[in-house]
């Protein structure tokens, strides 16, 4: 839930707060949720709403990707830990700048590991609009890359 919640508000306080008030939600709810056939997916979803709500109630806040990422490297070589740095922060501000549908998508799939069905239970969008969410977003970084490297 942490990480659902920290990949939407980018803030750590700000996503333990938003999964505190994800667990006292679900508890308030417990006789529902004890009706529910995915628990996780219902929980991510609390969790993913709630974290929405606190985006929509805040001005736009920036920070620094150095405060939150911290790349782990095999090898000890600065050079090439400074190349991974400056992709991975390249990689991040193009995902960041994706419509919010597929940044979310994309990211419970490629980087949360979950199943286009548990996505879609998540979200609340069809399986279909999952994958084709999903496949616009891999395009997109496909095609930004592509054309950043002719």
């Amino acid at each position: 839930m942490y990480r659902i919640a920290f990949r939407i508000v980018r803030n750590q306080e700000e996503a333990r707060d938003v999964v505190q008030d994800s667990l006292v939600k679900i508890w308030n709810k417990w006789d529902t949720v004890q009706g529910v056939d995915n628990k996780e997916a219902y929980c991510m979803t609390i969790t993913r709403n709630m974290s929405i709500d606190l985006l929509r109630s805040r001005k736009v806040e920036t920070s620094d990707l150095d405060q939150h990422y911290d790349i782990q490297s095999n090898s000890a070589d600065p050079e090439r830990i400074a190349i991974a740095k400056d992709e991975y922060r390249t990689v991040r501000a193009f995902v960041d700048k994706m419509a919010e549908n597929h940044r979310t998508v994309l990211e419970l799939r490629d980087i949360e590991g979950y199943s286009y069905k548990e996505i879609s239970e998540i979200t609340g969008y069809s399986l279909e609009k999952v994958k084709v969410y999903l496949f616009r977003a891999r395009m997109q970084i496909k095609e930004h890359f592509k054309t950043r490297i002719s």
